[in-house]
């Protein structure tokens, strides 16, 4: 790419780092300039390549010199990738003060139809944008777009540039439209930033329209109405930003929501919580005391629990709020803000009436440890009080080393425990924008709290969001407790059930490996999405279900979670194998085979499928026939290993879903060791390679006397992603709001 040069200083943009420095440290600040001068940089190249040179940059007009006419320009949409909760509000905020000192004068923010996000979103701009544009909002001109246009934004169109913030609805943006044309917008180079842009921004209805045709079904409203504000502003460069860009990657080609170019991908700091911390095997931060019983009992109304029985409260729940009460008294007592606050967020579900039962709950029970607690209720009951504290107690110490004595807490608990009342946040609460109040929070609710909303302080989610059907996105901008909360870590945890959890992790893993796949270089989105499923047809995002779309992570091993192993199943595959696999005899050796005779040995060991693991068998199949028809793979490697400390008999594992009943292998290597894998990966990274192991079958083991052989496939790190979908059908998606 040819570079034009750009200013990489300002007043504004220097403002704004200077007062993130103080909250994220100046070596993230630093990176956080060099995100935004990686994305002006782009921005700038892609408008004058587009529209014409001498527009912006750091010698521009900031006039538009030749105004672009009909449909939207193509090379006009770039994309901001980053983690949830990573910052990307500050990324924004960054691009949009060095764009300005690069003369863009229009600056379009656009956030979800969420009251409490689009004011989240327009305070924040307002705070950290000093000395630069004229900042505003859909509430200031909704009353008359016209004078508000002329009166207050014409002038400073020209001049200093202006910032129009707007949620994603429909008369907001109708309202936002009439702002544009009478401020004269056109006239000047437009910046817009699609925050969310994989939520209401595309185009929903392009399933139906392929079948019937766009003359009978038009396009979804808010897509339209999108399209008509870039048309409006000719001359832009639209900035999609978001956590989860599946549905924009699925894009046709020429799609004007496709992104044509990263303008950055960047990285969360040392002190993000993310994913890794959640949904790696065995963290310490990641609770799974939740059942599913207790979920239901939560959002059944007159269910077994009831909100008049103050003492009767669900285990988990009890458990996360007695963690919540102790961390929030170590943090208030050793805080060096006397005015920080600690978030406690329960999310279930959307529905209110779940809202109404989980406060009442809740409110019983504080009232009462409260109350057993400062002796104002039986001996039995204070006793029965301290036990549940010292489980909380007990679950923190695994982090937190420099906890105070439990007693020690109590004393402070006694005093600051009568305070903490739930706030139930949906739409029966007349509150516009979430409030807090110095030291303990506890926050209910489910679509007002979801995608985008940043909770302040937030340190403990107990969290049972079940729909039937996941869709992949959604669920990961559930996420709230990701963040830039370090100082909070060693009392974070996320309470949920372990199927919830595997749903997580599975996600985590599908977008670790989209994030590689798309590649290295930011200037150019290099992603081959290679699809498995034999019904699958990559056209638009909403013929194809993203509830059920997942992926393979690059490099990554991956194993069957609940392998055929009895007896009557596997005797005569065992066999077939052991001729078929006679000559691979060098433990050590990675043999190079054929992808054909790799699907022939895969043939041999069949699994049944488990839940949302990306294991199937048909599916890993499909995987190799991609590498060699579509990838250019035509070899892999073979390992098989049989066991030197037996002189060849074989491996002694102890049948895991015959014992625990949980019918899944779960861990990072399968059934190999981590250095047969590593060492694959660091041989042969550009090929997969199974590695295949002889398991003894004894029946002492839980197995079934039956010897069998068990696969671990290792994953090419390539510059493609394996894509597929759970049911392997193509199904049509309605406009869905519910986050």
């Amino acid at each position: 790419m040819t570079k034009i040069d750009i200013a990489t200083d300002g007043y504004c943009i220097n403002k704004v780092i200077d007062k993130v420095k103080s909250k994220i440290g100046d070596k993230a600040a630093e990176q956080l300039k060099q995100t935004a001068v990686e994305v002006v940089q782009n921005c700038v190249h892609f408008y004058s390549t587009t529209f014409g040179f001498g527009d912006v940059g750091a010698t521009g007009t900031g006039i538009v010199s030749q105004p672009h006419k009909g449909k939207i320009a193509n090379a006009t949409t770039g994309l901001i990738y980053g983690k949830v909760q990573s910052g990307k509000t500050n990324t924004t905020i960054a691009t949009l003060a060095l764009a300005q000192a690069n003369h863009f004068r229009c600056f379009i923010v656009l956030t979800s139809d969420n009251t409490c996000l689009g004011e989240q979103t327009a305070d924040r701009f307002a705070e950290q944008l000093k000395g630069g544009p004229r900042i505003c909002n859909w509430k200031e001109w909704r009353n008359d777009p016209e004078d508000f246009a002329t009166n207050q934004l014409l002038d400073y169109m020209k001049d200093t540039g202006v910032v129009l913030v707007s949620t994603k609805n429909k008369s907001h943006l109708d309202n936002l439209l009439k702002v544009l044309k009478y401020a004269k917008a056109s006239s000047v180079p437009t910046l817009i930033f699609d925050d969310e842009a994989d939520n209401a921004s595309p185009n929903t209805n392009e399933a139906k329209q392929a079948k019937k045709g766009k003359e009978i079904v038009p396009d979804s409203a808010i897509f339209e109405k999108i399209g008509n504000i870039r048309k409006e502003v000719a001359n832009h460069i639209y900035l999609q930003i978001t956590a989860t860009p599946q549905s924009l990657l699925l894009q046709n080609i020429n799609h004007p929501c496709k992104p044509v170019f990263c303008a950055a991908l960047p990285q969360p700091g040392d002190s993000y919580i993310g994913g890794n911390l959640f949904f790696s095997d065995n963290s310490k931060y990641c609770c799974t005391q939740v059942e599913l019983e207790e979920l239901d009992q939560l959002k059944k109304q007159g269910g077994k629990i009831n909100p008049g029985n103050n003492w009767d409260i669900p285990p988990g729940l009890r458990l996360s709020l007695c963690c919540f009460f102790l961390g929030s008294i170590y943090k208030i007592e050793s805080a060096k803000n006397s005015e920080a606050k600690y978030s406690f967020l329960a999310h279930l579900d959307h529905k209110r009436i779940t809202h109404s039962t989980l406060e009442k709950v809740i409110r019983g029970f504080v009232v009462e440890l409260d109350k057993a607690l400062r002796g104002k209720l039986s001996a039995t009951k204070r006793e029965e009080a301290m036990k549940w504290l010292n489980q909380a107690y007990t679950e923190l110490s695994e982090t937190a080393k420099n906890l105070p004595s439990l007693d020690d807490l109590v004393i402070e608990l006694e005093h600051e425990l009568r305070n903490a009342i739930p706030k139930v946040i949906d739409a029966s609460n007349p509150d516009k924008e979430l409030k807090y109040s110095s030291g303990m929070n506890i926050l209910i609710g489910g679509n007002r709290l979801g995608r985008g909303v940043t909770i302040e302080g937030l340190m403990i989610t107990y969290y049972g969001r079940d729909a039937k059907q996941k869709t992949m996105d959604t669920v990961h901008q559930h996420a709230r407790m990701f963040g830039y909360r370090q100082e909070l870590l060693d009392v974070t945890r996320l309470f949920l059930p372990q199927h919830i959890l595997e749903d997580f992790r599975a996600i985590h893993d599908a977008d670790e490996g989209m994030r590689q796949a798309i590649g290295d270089d930011p200037n150019n989105i290099n992603i081959q999405p290679v699809w498995v499923g034999s019904k699958l047809k990559p056209t638009r995002s909403n013929v194809l279900n993203p509830a059920e779309i997942n992926a393979f992570t690059p490099g990554k091993a991956i194993f069957p979670p609940d392998p055929l192993w009895k007896a009557s199943e596997i005797k005569e595959h065992t066999e077939d194998l052991t001729k078929l696999l006679e000559p691979y005899s060098d433990e050590d050796m990675l043999y190079e085979v054929d992808i054909d005779f790799l699907l022939q040995i895969l043939s041999y060991m069949p699994s049944r499928p488990a839940g949302n693991y990306p294991w199937e068998d048909k599916r890993v199949q499909e995987v190799l026939k991609a590498m060699k028809n579509m990838a250019g793979i035509q070899q892999g490697r073979l390992n098989v290993r049989r066991g030197k400390e037996t002189k060849g008999k074989g491996f002694r594992l102890t049948n895991r879903p015959a014992k625990d009943g949980s019918r899944t292998w779960t861990g990072t290597s399968g059934f190999t060791s981590p250095e047969w894998v590593n060492k694959a990966k660091q041989e042969y990274p550009n090929v997969p390679t199974l590695i295949v192991i002889l398991e003894q079958g004894r029946k002492e083991d839980y197995w079934d006397n039956q010897p069998l052989y068990l696969p671990t496939l290792i994953l090419p790190k390539n510059k493609f992603v394996f894509m597929f979908n759970y049911s392997e059908a193509a199904e049509e998606l309605e406009d869905d709001i519910d986050l």
